[in-house]
């Protein structure tokens, strides 16, 4: 999204950041410009959580703002990552080729006041007047820290220059603006362990109001000490006072002390030393100051007793009378109390990671997050550190207002050991390092709760599980308490299509430029693994990963943009080479991308590339395998060509396993003998307008003569279109209606005018007493056209016509017809004859046809005058497309299914039309359309309307005049219908509105 004219990127993918070039771009480049990136590492570090107060948030980062600007301190870039996009440790940033100084603030803090000044930083001199206030430098906070680094040269290729030394990753040495102090306090006097005895608590005070970003840097230290060079930058914004105090006591913050007898030592208990307690890390603001012996400007430690007087001395260095505390310092206070206190102050390296705080003989679990939100299509990874041998979760979980546990693998998808999962595929721990993860997916079983067709449970709701440590043996266990919090808005279906039919996802589209996550999900029994296979082909361009998506989003309306989401192989598992995915058990989830390295497509107008993966799975009580088309490419492509054959064998199904040739009637399709003379290219998208591509979500909008613009997302339906207004019509204010683009979520009920409109004589290109009508109301974009099924300039009847003759007298076959339609010949395996106008076989509904000699035909009729399903090489299918896959499945009417239902960027499951032989394949959404007699929204979900250029025969027989068979069209339009189960030609009034579907406008 765009902020005050900076790019701010949120929720990327939780592995390596890979953003798209054109994403991150400032809208200051000149063209000349060359684009680049530099990939940074050291910005994260393991963070835990449970062992005392601020453990784990002294090294973690959660937002991180990238600064760069040019030799001559002017702004380049100013951006702003946070979210996921800060789980993994490294970080790739685009930005232009040259020479840059680069400034990184970490964590900084939530205060619009400082956003807004960080914002709008104009130039390096910026930097030197900016300070954060005291109040965010405490133990419960995150720290913010700052990093620079000058003179780097961006290359291409992600590699850079600096110092004369090129590189591929440059490493942020991140300086904290806080300063660290662990005290430890020795007493002669046992004070007790409680708030009741003697021993109050400590306090630090003089303590600075303000850190000034500067005061951290030079932000890398010299080698061999862990001491930093004073400031080269000076602060020149608000006066720095001493005012603040931090106070902590054993009564308000007992979780901060430890009262432990065994930190002394035996000298100390020669010595007469018999109480010791801890104090777990304090964070304060750090304080620089140019006179380092100033004492006025010594922070001052106290120790404060009950009706006693306190102690108290102004912290230095002892060796070095230094009274500063700089930035990123830490000091390891080590006092006797008495008076005058003494006090030994050592300063030591704040590192990264926590284990040198680890005291012998106590056990430690660690974990990042105690308490997590998620939906049902997305994960979440809890990390934790151990140093027990034995860490796993539990094998029950409790869900919120359930009496019984439930098994944690029908809840959480393969997360602990059971008899189906020895080795749980979403759960990793290594105890010789002692660091772990688990990613949290729900699961849910593939139990069926709902119809029509096999959906599962709504999984909403708050569930518990257990992350326990524990010595090999099983004693002694360490336990932890994570909170999950649950929120499904959407539908869930079994990966079954033999039983389901609905409910698979099917196929995968790429624009030329993307390469971000697509997912792949359906519930499949928790007892039976499946297994996701790239071939050979193809794996050098694609990737995939069972790793869940990080999108906090993805399963909400409002996900985000799966290109910040990239596919990152897990590298725990055998998929580390994101090749292929083995035997996971329970619900079906996965994601597909391409490879950063891939060879991916040039340009918008270049060549698509096709592909597949295959996915192995259990519908039932045996395995099988469906393979999942992948399209990259927004450029109109053939499905089938003019040179590709057509075959005299016939299938029946989806699958196609069924040869029927004998029982379909050869004069009602195409065979070897005939050709694919206008097969050509489609695109892959509908069409939309302007407006109703947008968030306005207006009821209609009209566009001008080739006005129309495509949809964002293949699964969308676009705008509904009448085929036309008549030309010579009188009705006032007609022309109000040229090109009207109508929303296609929802019905536009007005009386009259469009609606319940007489058709009237058409020709696409015109003909004897006829306008040409493209002229007028053409309205695919510039080097597209809408497509035929047919002739343009002369009717055309794709089959018998008079299309019930007598039983004496059949009608005559116009069969070579079917060659000229771009529809019939580009998208089927065997192209079909007839008019579905009847929408049945006539033969059911009129005594007087003969179906043996005629038939309108759906598909190529039956011998029997019944028609037989020609559907191979066709599938009803949802389409990963990083839209539809992205959002909750809704129902708009029973058994139809989309996503974003209510708006006009509604999309819906289809039809994906595919040549098993070249791989290449097109989605075609089920639409639903506008009643042209009442502008009623007609099957939305289920049926896809798209119009044709070419006009149809009249249709007036007599013995279809009757209620409710009336079916009289004196003048029509061939429009394609794509729905399951079912593909019809049909002939239809000019006035409903219907989808449109452009192929590219080349000659044959």
């Amino acid at each position: 999204m765009l902020i005050n004219g900076l790019k701010h990127y949120s929720r990327l993918p939780f592995f390596a950041i890979v953003l798209l070039f054109m994403s991150c771009i400032d809208e200051k480049l000149q063209n000349d410009t060359q684009e680049g990136f530099i990939t940074f590492s050291g910005i994260n570090s393991r963070s835990y959580e449970g062992s005392f107060p601020g453990d784990g948030i002294d090294s973690k980062v959660e937002t991180l703002r990238i600064i760069a600007f040019k030799t001559d301190g002017t702004l380049e870039s100013n951006v702003l990552y946070y979210g996921s996009a800060l789980s993994e440790n490294t970080l790739r940033h685009p930005i232009d080729q040259g020479e840059y100084n680069f400034i990184f603030l970490a964590n900084e803090p939530p205060n619009t006041g400082i956003k807004a000044i960080l914002d709008n930083i104009a130039d390096y001199d910026g930097i030197k007047s900016i300070s954060f206030p005291a109040e965010y430098f405490n133990s419960d906070k995150i720290i913010p820290m700052i990093a620079e680094n000058n003179a780097v040269k961006i290359l291409t290729d992600g590699k850079f220059e600096i110092g004369g030394n090129i590189n591929s990753e440059l490493t942020i040495g991140l300086r904290r603006l806080a300063a660290r102090v662990d005290v430890v306090l020795k007493s002669k006097i046992d004070w007790g362990v409680d708030n009741n005895s003697e021993f109050d608590g400590i306090a630090f005070t003089n303590l600075p109001d303000r850190v000034p970003l500067v005061h951290g840097l030079p932000s890398d230290h010299p080698a061999g000490t862990w001491a930093y060079d004073d400031p080269t930058q000076t602060y020149n914004g608000t006066a720095i006072t001493r005012s603040v105090e931090r106070k902590f006591t054993m009564a308000d913050n007992a979780d901060y002390f430890d009262v432990d007898p065994t930190l002394l030592s035996a000298a100390d208990k020669a010595n007469g030393f018999v109480w010791a307690v801890k104090v777990k890390k304090v964070i304060i603001p750090s304080s620089f100051f140019t006179t380092k012996s100033a004492e006025g400007n010594a922070v001052v430690f106290t120790v404060n007793l009950i009706n006693k007087y306190s102690p108290s001395c102004k912290l230095k260095i002892l060796s070095d009378p230094d009274y500063r505390l700089p930035a990123n310092a830490r000091l390891e206070l080590i006092g006797n109390i008495q008076e005058p206190l003494e006090v030994n102050i050592k300063p030591a390296p704040w590192t990264r990671i926590e284990e040198e705080w680890e005291i012998a003989g106590i056990r430690k679990l660690n974990v990042s997050q105690t308490d997590v939100k998620m939906t049902d299509q997305n994960g979440v990874r809890i990390s934790f550190w151990s140093n027990m041998p034995v860490v796993k979760v539990l094998a029950t979980v409790q869900k919120e207002g359930e009496a019984a546990e439930r098994p944690t693998n029908e809840v959480f998808n393969c997360l602990t050991v059971d008899a189906n999962n020895p080795n749980p595929y979403r759960f990793e721990f290594d105890p010789t390092t002692g660091s772990g993860y688990m990613d949290l997916l729900i699961d849910g079983t593939n139990r069926i709760s709902g119809t029509p067709h096999d959906r599962t449970e709504n999984m909403s709701g708050k569930y518990t599980l257990i992350l326990s440590a524990e010595e090999a043996n099983g004693k002694k266990p360490l336990q932890r308490t994570i909170t999950v919090t649950v929120t499904q808005t959407g539908l869930r279906f079994v990966h079954n299509p033999t039983a389901n039919q609905h409910g698979l996802f099917n196929a995968v589209f790429f624009k030329h430029d993307q390469k971000g996550e697509r997912i792949i999900t359906g519930q499949h029994a928790v007892d039976r693994p499946w297994s996701v296979k790239i071939p050979d082909a193809f794996q050098d361009w694609l990737v995939v990963s069972a790793t869940p998506s990080f999108d906090p989003a993805v399963g909400t309306e409002y996900p985000g943009d799966a290109e910040h989401y990239q596919v990152i192989p897990n590298q725990y598992r055998v998929e580390k080479d994101g090749k292929e995915i083995k035997n996971i058990n329970g619900r079906i989830y996965f994601r597909i991308g391409v490879k950063e390295s891939a060879n991916y497509v040039p340009s918008e107008t270049s060549t698509p590339k096709f592909g597949y993966v295959d996915l192995t799975y259990y519908p039932g009580g045996w395995q099988t395998t469906m393979r999942i088309y992948v399209r990259q490419g927004e450029a109109p492509a053939y499905i089938y060509t003019s040179t590709d054959p057509i075959p005299d064998v016939v299938h029946n199904g989806w699958n196609g396993n069924t040869d029927i040739t004998a029982q379909v009637r050869s004069d009602m399709r195409l065979t070897s003998s005939n050709t694919r003379r206008k097969a050509a290219k489609f695109a892959p998208y509908n069409l939309t307008t302007t407006k109703l591509s947008g968030y306005t979500d207006p009821d209609y909008e009209n566009v001008g003569i080739k006005g129309a613009r495509f949809v964002d997302f293949p699964s969308q339906a676009g705008a509904l279109f009448q085929w036309a207004v008549d030309l010579n019509g009188t009705i006032t204010g007609m022309t109000n209606y040229y090109r009207r683009g109508f929303n296609p979520s929802r019905s536009f009920l007005v009386t009259g005018f469009p609606w319940d409109y007489p058709e009237f004589p058409i020709m696409w290109d015109g003909a004897t007493g006829i306008a040409v009508y493209k002229n007028t109301f053409e309205i695919c974009p510039t080097g597209y056209r809408r497509p035929t099924d047919g002739y343009t300039n002369q009717i055309s009847y794709n089959g018998y016509y008079d299309y019930l003759p007598a039983a004496s007298t059949p009608g005559i076959n116009h069969l070579t017809d079917v060659e000229y339609s771009e529809f019939r010949v580009s998208l089927f395996n065997v192209p079909f004859a007839g008019n579905a106008a009847s929408s049945a076989d006539y033969k059911t509904v009129y005594d007087n046809v003969v179906g043996t000699k005629t038939g309108p035909g759906t598909y190529p009729y039956g011998t029997s005058g019944i028609a037989r399903k020609q559907l191979r090489n066709t599938t009803f299918t949802f389409y990963s497309d990083g839209f539809f896959d992205r959002r909750p499945i809704k129902e708009p009417s029973s058994g139809n299914y989309g996503v974003s239902i209510d708006n006009s960027q509604v999309g819906y499951q289809g039809v994906l039309y595919f040549n098993p032989t070249t791989y290449a394949s097109i989605f075609f959404p089920a639409t639903g359309r506008l009643n042209n007699i009442t502008g009623k929204l007609e099957s939305p979900g289920s049926t896809g309307y798209y119009w044709s250029a070419s006009a149809s025969p009249a249709y007036t027989r007599s013995e279809l005049t009757v209620a409710p068979n009336d079916r009289r069209v004196r003048y029509g339009a061939w429009s394609f219908e794509s729905a399951y189960n079912s593909m019809n030609f049909r002939v239809s009034y000019q006035g409903f509105a219907q989808a449109v579907r452009c192929v590219a406008e080349i000659s044959n």
